[in-house]
């Protein structure tokens, strides 16, 4: 099975990191717009992409360095993966190392996807690192059709 596998390290604190993954407000602030539900374990949390669509994750992993989403509705390529998000300390930097599992295929919307999550895990790092990101609908554009 594909995965798609990401990171990133910055210089501010992992408790930063870890609020922009859990907290509403940080979702809000680098991922999309229309962020509803609770990140508790065992919650779920709803995306939504405007037309574009919305994905239901159960959160499965929520502590200190990790958070975990298993995708219950949305795009059939997306049912069952699972959305990783670890947080490595180290004395220099933190590391947050990403990963989307479970892909039946690589297929064209796996390409798409991994590039988009290429855009959101920058904005994630400007949100931690700024205050300012760039979520849906203001995010980075791949597309000629406007996603």
């Amino acid at each position: 099975m594909p995965n798609i596998c990401l990171t990133f390290s910055t210089s501010h604190p992992a408790e930063k990191i870890h609020q922009a993954l859990t907290r509403l407000e940080g979702l809000k602030a680098w991922w999309t717009h229309d962020v509803h539900g609770h990140s508790g374990e065992g919650q779920i949390l709803t995306f939504t992409f405007s037309n574009n669509g919305s994905f239901d994750m159960q959160v499965i992993r929520n502590n200190g360095n990790q958070v975990c989403w298993k995708c219950i509705r949305g795009p059939e390529d997306w049912l069952g993966t699972h959305i990783e998000f670890n947080i490595q300390e180290t004395p220099a930097h933190n590391q947050l190392m990403f990963r989307h599992t479970g892909w039946a295929e690589e297929n064209p919307f796996f390409h798409h996807c991994s590039t988009k999550w290429a855009t959101f895990l920058l904005s994630l790092r400007d949100y931690v690192e700024t205050g300012q990101g760039r979520p849906f609908p203001n995010d980075v554009k791949i597309e000629a059709i406007g996603m």
